[in-house]
């Protein structure tokens, strides 16, 4: 029974027929467009320390070439040339977030050897991706929202009539609002109560403050997102800051923490600091948890996995199971069993070359990547499936402190040691970021009616070559500008993880209790029957992250119940659609180009007005007015 008589659903091209999705124009265009997004994303994302998704331009860019070149029947190109460029982002988390670490702890590694755990972490992520694709995009269709996945199919699809008129519109208000958002500064990017002296006191007598993020995209992302999950969202950011945070203040009294080389007494530690250095990691410990029980609840789903996979393997597929239709098409179940097989024994050979004194060594840090990855990689999908986004590092934080306490038990300490739970965290982030933005593609080509088999095919050579690619990007951008000294590029997360490697492997301590307790509440939200992943992943984003999306959600919400006529309704939601479309496409445009200006040299951003009062009143009244045009 195909997906259509599950879900009652039809996607833009009917699944009977045949088109031409793939061609030299796609594959040419595609790659391109890959090699320049790795190279200009994961340069801002050394820079500032964010990664900008690239399916909004490149369709653009897709679309505005077939025009051009009056290309014919340019839908289905458009897709897969989107989907190609979007290696070019969806495995930067491994290369950017882990391998400049290595450099800022001064430790040679060679080009093949950084190379290694990029390549084949994105080749496991693809993998982990086709595994759970028909899960995730066609059994569960209807639960997972996949707001990215659907602004990339209203940007794809906005190309005629008075959708396209619609589309080019709210893309241009949400271009404009974020080039002067974040290059001039007129009004504050995040609403914050620390802002105001009445902010700042509260905070210190009390330890609460409030957070939004104005940028348009994620607005038309909340959009997509919808009230219930925003709301859970929402809830665990509410729970960590104003439940978690009192409580943590409450309990450390007098104690000192250590904060740019001097002790400071935790009571006088901002609320923002509090968070990122104690709070996030009880919302790490609820994703940890998170996974296991989505593991345990899709345990007929992995079950039936297992069974296909290797019945698959050895058999093939049956005539009995029926002829597939071309919409639900993957890679066969051999393929995967063995490339999965091959590339495990691929890093086993690379780690203990590289980095394991012993046999015993090299194996436990291959079944401590498999499970991670597997259990992982759920939490990652689930997370793209409800906002659009995925914490690859906060999940690899938590690997990186079991391996390190695992690999020290086994002798393996020190610099060796560093190498070692690096090795495996740029391995499993790529995993990690690959698998859960890829699904998002695949999401894509279920709406949209591509051929996911087509899609998986070419993400696994773009991914390889990109891969190949990112790792000269970090050497030369070491080169060029370094990450220690004055000039560095900031790269806040590899900062971070050398950190916590070098502090775990030289004798250092987790936060074990903060994890457990993560652990342990949600199991609460399990018994409440509350979704763990998303309230989750609430607790450990940055509260201005989320609250946009509350607000999206509930416009989303208004939208829904703005009239009785369910045809009115539905029309209604569909233009909402192609609004959110627009501002997710013109804001992430406009954050790319406004990130490459200040970079250039080009800094016009007024820094002092956009700290004051007056700049977040400014900023309130602005995002109010963009509330209210994608309400209308």
């Amino acid at each position: 029974m195909n997906a259509d008589k599950h879900h009652d659903f039809r996607p833009i091209m009917s699944p009977d027929r045949e088109y031409g999705e793939i061609k030299p124009y796609v594959v040419a265009w595609g790659l391109f467009f890959a090699a320049v997004f790795a190279l200009a994303v994961g340069y801002l994302c050394l820079k500032i320390g964010q990664t900008i998704d690239a399916f909004a331009p490149v369709s653009i860019m897709a679309m505005g070439l077939a025009v051009i070149l009056r290309r014919r029947d340019p839908f289905p190109e458009n897709v897969h040339i989107q989907a190609i460029a979007s290696a070019g982002t969806n495995m930067l988390g491994g290369a950017m977030f882990i391998l400049p670490a290595f450099y800022i702890l001064n430790i040679h590694m060679s080009y093949t050897a950084m190379m290694i755990p990029i390549v084949l972490g994105s080749v496991m992520g693809i993998m982990m991706s086709v595994i759970f694709r028909k899960y995730f995009c066609e059994d569960m269709h209807h639960a997972y929202p996949f707001p990215a996945g659907r602004a990339a199919v209203g940007v794809l699809t906005s190309n005629e009539g008075s959708s396209a008129k619609l589309m080019i519109a709210s893309g241009i208000v949400g271009f404009f609002y974020d080039i002067v958002n974040n290059t001039l500064g007129w009004w504050q990017e995040v609403i914050s109560s620390l802002t105001f002296d009445w902010g700042q006191r509260f905070a210190q007598k009390y330890k609460l403050a409030f957070a939004l993020d104005t940028e348009a995209a994620l607005l038309g992302l909340g959009y997509y997102t919808g009230i219930r999950y925003a709301l859970i969202i929402c809830a665990g950011s509410f729970f960590s800051w104003f439940v978690c945070m009192p409580i943590v203040y409450y309990m450390v009294g007098d104690h000192t923490i250590l904060i740019g080389g001097r002790e400071v007494v935790m009571n006088e530690v901002p609320v923002d600091v509090m968070f990122g250095k104690y709070i996030k990691y009880i919302g790490i410990g609820m994703l940890a948890m998170g996974g296991i029980i989505g593991l345990l609840r899709m345990g007929g789903v992995v079950k039936k996995v297992f069974a296909v996979a290797i019945r698959e393997t050895i058999h093939g597929r049956g005539q009995a199971d029926g002829p597939v239709l071309r919409t639900q098409r993957d890679l066969s179940m051999k393929f995967i069993t063995v490339t999965m097989l091959i590339t495990t024994i691929l890093f086993g050979m690379a780690f203990h070359s590289i980095c394991a004194q012993s046999l015993v060594q090299t194996l436990i840090a291959v079944v401590i990547v498999l499970i991670f990855a597997f259990m992982l990689s759920v939490v990652g999908i689930s997370s793209i499936a409800f906002t659009g986004t995925e914490p690859v590092s906060g999940m690899t934080i938590f690997m990186l402190m079991v391996a390190a306490l695992v690999m020290l038990h086994t002798g393996l300490s020190g610099t060796a040691g560093i190498i070692a739970v690096l090795f495996m965290a740029a391995f499993l982030a790529t995993t990690l970021g690959m698998a859960g933005n890829f699904m998002s593609e695949l999401k894509v080509a279920h709406l949209t009616g591509a051929t996911p088999k087509k899609m998986q095919q070419w993400q696994i050579i773009a991914a390889v070559i990109v891969s190949i690619l990112s790792v000269g990007v970090v050497m030369l951008l070491n080169q060029a500008y370094g990450f220690t000294g004055k000039t560095e590029l900031a790269a806040p997360q590899a900062n971070m993880f050398a950190t916590m490697a070098s502090t775990f492997m030289e004798g250092g301590t987790a936060h074990t209790p903060l994890l457990m307790a993560g652990a342990l509440f949600a199991l609460i939200l399990w018994m409440l029957d509350i979704p763990v992943l998303a309230f989750a992943l609430g607790t450990y984003l940055p509260m201005e992250i989320n609250t946009p999306l509350l607000l999206g959600g509930l416009i989303s919400w208004l939208v829904r119940n703005s009239s009785k006529d369910e045809k009115l309704v539905a029309l209604r939601v569909h233009r909402g659609e192609i609004v959110s479309s627009g501002l997710v496409a013109g804001g992430a445009l406009g954050g790319l180009i406004s990130a490459v200006l200040r970079i250039m040299g080009y800094d016009w951003y007024l820094e002092e007005w956009s700290q004051t009062p007056a700049a977040t009143y400014w900023a309130i009244v602005v995002y109010l007015g963009l509330c209210l045009m994608l309400w209308r």
